[in-house]
This record gives C-alpha cells, sequence and structure tokens, in this order.
C-alpha cells in the first residue's frame, strides 16, 4: 500500500487519509527498527559483557519510541506528513526572487 500512495495525487490522500498512513508508516517502521536492534544487541552485546544486555535492550526501547514519537509528529503536524516529507528530498530547491 505504501508505494500507492506515493503515487496517487495529493488530492486523494489529503487529510484522514494522509495522517493515517504517516501513522501506520511509523509505526512500521519504528517496529521494525526495534526489532532488527534487539537482534544486533542480542548478538553483539553479550561478548562485551552479559550484564549490559539487559540495559541495552532498554536502550533499544527507547530508540524506537523516539523514532515512533519523531515519525508521528511528523505524520500528524507536518504539512503533507510523511508524503510530503518523502517527497520534499527528491523536489529541487526552489528559488527565491533574491536567488536569480
Amino acid at each position: 500500500a505504501t508505494p500507492a500512495v506515493f503515487m496517487v495525487p495529493d488530492s486523494w490522500t489529503d487529510g484522514l487519509v494522509d495522517k493515517a498512513f504517516g501513522i501506520l508508516v511509523a509505526a512500521n517502521v519504528s517496529a521494525h527498527s526495534w526489532v532488527g536492534l534487539n537482534y544486533v544487541v542480542t548478538d553483539y552485546v553479550p561478548k562485551v559483557s552479559k550484564s549490559l544486555l539487559g540495559p541495552a535492550r532498554i536502550v533499544t526501547a527507547g530508540i524506537g519510541a523516539v523514532t515512533l514519537f519523531g515519525l508521528g509528529k511528523i505524520a500528524v503536524s507536518s504539512e503533507g506528513g510523511i508524503k510530503g516529507a518523502v517527497k520534499g528530498l527528491w523536489s529541487p530547491k526552489k528559488k527565491t526572487v533574491a536567488e536569480e
């Protein structure tokens, strides 16, 4: 569904659809990073110190929470939401009158 939302015109997805899509993407990205980081922590932290495994997992949960909060804020309060932010990465910079 993600590529389809990026391909349709903005007028079709403005409002509730855009916010719902943004929240869904924020939840998926943060959950994916949390699970992936937990695998990294499980593999590599015990080689350093087994007592650091618990705190390292808490740190990965914190990173996932901060990611969810940040992307959720973009999805809900930013103009264009996640879709607008991603599209802005590839949009050319608009020239102002002073730059011309």
